[in-house]
């Protein structure tokens, strides 16, 4: 080992997809399944491809490229760029759009790939991400039209998004507002709409309280079999496997990141010399603790920021970083550190996917139940 490891349970991973998709079936809802925090790793997504997900999304579409070959159906989570046309068409069997001109250059890019994709046409219910604003009725209607209508394309369903930019919650409101836009919509073009996907793993609060409206059948979800957690309220669920400790249970281990002693020491808790900013021109206060034991770690900002990781030792604690290190108190611990030894975090969201997407960290994977 000469890099940090990222240690990832495939194993609780597949249960949590299984879990996931038995549970929302129950209340009619088909999920596609986001694998993009761990930035196209091959081993999640069939993780979760083996735990009955049948549609793997990613929001880049080289990612797409690494995935393909599991079998999968695979959806391109942002919208398409008309500079990658091409590689859309040939990797990614279901794109997510709103405009036209995108949506009739995957039209002709399909027909000359002798192919028929498939589109999710995003609506803006309030969010102000992507999608055809929700008053622009008329527009949708065309758009469903055009789709419905040339022959490379066909109509996946009709989409929506909260929460990711502008905070919107997704309410029995707006759930009831998308429903009813969507019936208006088949009405007036005559053209059936099979999915109404409502959103991401926030909407799942709806399902947790009981209000889920079930005109709504599909959801895009990454954050409940990653995490096994209720978003909005942020609490952990009992029927899903965790990536961080919840309240008064053993730490969990679906991810883990493993970092390396490289020095161990006793020094003071105060720098000696005249303070100015740090690596990252910020200024620092420092408590005078006496002088504690502390370990120097081989990771770093650019690998996963200390605000997204928590030692699993309680007795642990995060003093700093700079880009490549990561200093931690000691002192207080029960077991005896050692140089070479390694100390443990867990990650959140936030850190699983800059350890995802740095080269500077390892993936690990543990496939044995």
């Amino acid at each position: 080992m000469y890099k940090p490891q990222l240690v990832i349970d495939l194993c609780k991973l597949e249960d949590n997809a299984r879990v996931e998709k038995e549970e929302l079936a129950q209340h009619g809802v088909e999920v596609m399944a986001v694998n993009k925090v761990f930035d196209g790793c091959v081993e999640t997504a069939k993780a979760v491809f083996d735990g009955g997900i049948n549609v793997i999304a990613e929001s880049r579409v080289y990612n797409l490229k690494k995935i393909r070959d599991i079998g999968c159906t695979t959806c391109l989570l942002r919208s398409p760029c008309l500079s990658e046309i091409p590689e859309v068409v040939r990797y990614a069997d279901i794109s997510l759009n709103s405009e036209e001109k995108v949506i009739l250059a995957l039209a002709e890019e399909a027909k000359r790939q002798q192919k028929t994709h498939a589109i999710l046409l995003m609506v803006d219910m309030g969010d102000l991400r992507e999608g055809v604003w929700f008053e622009k009725e008329d527009e949708i209607c065309r758009l469903i039209t055009l789709i419905d209508q040339t022959p490379s394309l066909t109509l996946y369903g009709l989409g929506t998004n909260y929460n990711c930019y502008g905070t919107v919650m997704p309410t029995v409101k707006n759930s009831e507002d998308f429903v009813a836009l969507a019936k208006r919509v088949q009405e007036k073009t005559g053209v059936k709409i099979e999915r109404l996907s409502a959103g991401n793993c926030t909407s799942y609060h709806l399902i947790d309280k009981g209000v889920w409206n079930p005109g709504l059948n599909h959801l895009r979800i990454g954050g409940l079999h990653e995490f096994g957690i209720e978003y909005v309220d942020m609490k952990y669920l009992d029927q899903y496997h965790h990536s961080q400790k919840p309240v008064d249970k053993a730490v969990s281990d679906m991810y883990v990141l493993r970092a390396e002693i490289i020095e161990l020491s006793a020094k003071p808790t105060v720098p000696v010399g005249e303070l100015g900013v740090d690596a990252f021109l910020q200024k620092k206060e420092f408590e005078d603790r006496g002088t504690r034991k502390r370990a120097l770690l081989a990771f770093g900002r650019q690998d996963v920021p200390v605000e997204n990781c928590t030692p699993c030792d309680d007795q642990v604690s995060v003093l700093g970083q700079t880009s490549d290190h990561t200093i931690v108190d000691i002192e207080d611990c029960g077991h005896q550190y050692a140089l070479g030894d390694y100390i443990e975090f867990e990650l959140d969201y936030t850190g699983l996917l800059a350890a995802c997407q740095t080269n500077g960290v390892e993936k690990v994977f543990v496939s044995k139940k």
